[in-house]
């Protein structure tokens, strides 16, 4: 009796063990299959997002309907018709700047003293120029104007005012993202010359009162200068080029970023400085140059015009920019602002703490990084589509430039919820909210919850 009931306790031993076995089996694989590891190639196409990509007069509704960016170039003497009255009704009226908030586009501004044309107006208000004097009128083979005085000191305190309103009016929200520093010189590209060819510029000291009216009272944008002058250099500053297109003219831009120069002003001469990784840390503009017939240059011109797009590491393109009918709208376009996606996801699980470590390689292939480093949140989804975990991830948007490759390691704990299922997707979202990047990966845009499924997987 003794003997059968100890085999009956061996039994029941021997079930219990076998059952913690399989239990033990059935829990690691449940498990294993978490571990996965799957490739991704960047999307060749154009993926439409914020804050890059061309940037048309802002006045042209047309033009502007398919891009993210607007361009706004703001005379003075359409800012303060009156001394001490800015006229907020024209700037918003004339560039549609109500419309353009709505659709959630970004501005670059551009502030100008002297717009050459061929009737050759005064682009700064009548009072001022009652009240100096003392400028150059002007005609040449690219238009006719006026060029006042910037070493004027009316003129400068004015200056100041008058971008210090600007800048109140666009402090007010995120709008105006890029501030082409300009007002000096023609189309206030910092270069200006008389009928004899003698500059017009201020001294290099007076620049430094200029540049100091916009850098002191923007907030939240990028300013860009028109060379790597000493000034951008030593602040870190983008810098644009007007002529891409033009092979010698850009050739000259990108020698000075690499050895410097200088430039003649009245008196003296404004330092160019070498600026190597300009547009890593930094971003850059430009628009397509207006001194090449358009039929030659994005035609036979082309092949030239890609490769200086991407020599220059541009981040948008504006005011000046091909038509969409043109062969070379998309060319270009490919060519311009940043592509980020994952090149590689791996998940594995972990025993030791019961949860799946995603590690994620992150690349850019595009032509420059986004200069705001916006949150990247990495959200996880049972099968059903719940979302059910979300964590911020350690990546610096700005620091992620073309040729780099960063890696993030997420510890997602194992829930129940994701035992039939799991998807990992990407949210990359503006700080209020209101932006988002999609990843340039090929595959399909699937989203949850205002995030790019990048990866799922299904017990069934």
């Amino acid at each position: 009796m003794a003997e059968k009931k100890s085999r009956v306790v061996d039994y029941i031993i021997l079930f219990l063990l076998a059952a913690a076995i399989i239990g033990i089996l059935t829990y690691m694989l449940g498990r294993y299959h978490l571990n996965d590891e799957v490739g991704f190639e960047p999307d060749k196409g154009i993926v439409a997002n914020p804050l890059m990509g061309y940037a048309p007069y802002a006045e042209n509704v047309d033009k502007c309907q398919d891009t993210e960016l607007v361009f706004i170039k703001l005379k003075w003497s359409d800012w303060e018709p009156e001394m001490g009255q800015y006229d907020t009704a024209f700037l918003e009226s004339n560039f549609h700047i109500p419309l353009w908030k709505s659709q959630g586009k970004h501005a670059v501004i551009r502030f100008v003293c002297d717009d050459p044309d061929k009737d050759g107006g005064v682009d700064i208000p009548g009072w001022l120029l009652e009240a100096t004097r003392d400028g150059t009128y002007y005609s040449g083979s690219s238009g006719s104007g006026y060029s006042p005085n910037y070493e004027n000191e009316f003129f400068r305190s004015r200056h100041t005012m008058a971008v210090t309103a600007l800048a109140d009016y666009f402090n007010q929200d995120d709008f105006a993202a890029y501030v082409e520093l300009g007002s000096l010189g023609h189309w206030g590209e910092w270069h200006a010359r008389d009928n004899d060819g003698n500059s017009l510029m201020p001294s290099s000291e007076t620049c430094w009162d200029y540049i100091l009216a916009y850098t002191e009272h923007f907030r939240n944008v990028r300013f860009l200068m028109r060379r790597s002058y000493i000034y951008a250099v030593d602040a870190k500053l983008g810098i644009y080029n007007d002529v891409i297109g033009d092979q010698a003219q850009t050739d000259r831009w990108l020698e000075w970023t690499k050895s410097g120069g200088s430039q003649t002003t009245s008196v003296d001469e404004i330092e160019i400085q070498p600026y190597p990784g300009f547009w890593e840390t930094a971003p850059v503009g430009g628009e397509i140059t207006s001194g090449i017939d358009e039929g030659r240059l994005y035609n036979e011109e082309l092949s030239s015009l890609l490769r200086q797009l991407e020599d220059c590491h541009l981040t948008f393109i504006g005011p000046h920019i091909p038509d969409t009918e043109t062969n070379a709208y998309n060319a270009i376009l490919r060519r311009v602002g940043y592509k980020y996606y994952v090149s590689r996801l791996s998940t594995t699980f972990s025993f030791a703490d019961d949860s799946i470590d995603i590690r994620l390689d992150w690349e850019n292939d595009g032509s420059a990084p986004l200069y705001w480093d916006w949150p990247v949140m990495i959200k996880i989804f049972d099968h059903s589509g719940t979302l059910v975990y979300w964590e911020p991830l350690d990546l610096k948007l700005s620091e992620l430039v073309p040729g780099k490759t960063i890696t993030t390691v997420t510890k997602v704990p194992y829930l129940d919820k994701i035992r039939d299922g799991l998807s990992v997707g990407i949210s990359i979202r503006s700080y209020d909210g209101k932006d988002s990047v999609m990843l340039a990966m090929d595959m399909d845009r699937e989203i949850m919850e205002d995030s790019q499924i990048i990866y799922s997987y299904s017990q069934k």
